[in-house]
């Protein structure tokens, strides 16, 4: 008798089980790697903390004082003086893919995501900015006669990014702001 050819239950069990583990370790690994299996923002908020960690992404809060002191240097109108005072928080994400699957997400989610995050809340557009393309398109969350938020983003090439601006603000003093301000000067505080 040739015992190599001797039927083992467990053996069987073990070659019956692999596909089935095969796939729960797949399943496990694209869930862990996949940004785009995360819940749907809610919010600006939840937009920024949802990405700032994830790979390709690098999300940044620049300090509200450096922001004002550098801008300032350049501004010398006083309404706009007067916005930069009013300036609560200012943070920037910014996308690079470094994947497939990341490029994928940049093609086919991220700024449909958030597109409806400002939909539900609704955020008024700014129309008199320039539209073409590559420069950062601005919409604004305003409760009563104050607004409150200011979103800019754009999703260019390669890349994506995205500037929220929260404070107390008029809307001629956002206007003014986003006519004499070039928000490309905030890249240098990116560090």
């Amino acid at each position: 008798m040739h015992y190599s050819s001797v039927y083992t239950p467990q053996k069987s069990l073990r070659h019956k089980l692999l596909p089935f583990w095969v796939l729960a370790v797949f399943c496990l690994l694209q869930a862990c790697s996949s940004t785009s299996k995360l819940p749907p923002a809610q919010s600006t908020a939840e937009f920024y903390q949802k990405y700032r960690n994830e790979a390709g992404f690098k999300g940044t809060t620049v300090p509200v004082g450096l922001v004002s002191k550098y801008l300032a240097k350049e501004i010398t109108d006083t309404t706009i003086r007067a916005a930069l005072a009013n300036i609560s928080s200012v943070r920037v994400l910014s996308f690079t893919p470094t994947t497939r699957k990341s490029q994928r997400l940049l093609q086919q989610g991220l700024t449909q995501e958030l597109d409806q995050v400002l939909q539900r809340d609704n955020y008024a557009a700014i129309p008199l900015l320039d539209e073409a393309p590559g420069s950062l398109q601005f919409r604004m969350r305003q409760s009563n006669e104050q607004v409150q938020e200011i979103v800019g983003y754009r999703k260019y090439g390669n890349s994506f990014l995205m500037l929220q601006v929260n404070g107390r603000f008029t809307r001629q003093q956002v206007e003014q702001m986003l006519q004499k301000i070039d928000p490309d000067l905030l890249i240098p505080l990116l560090g």
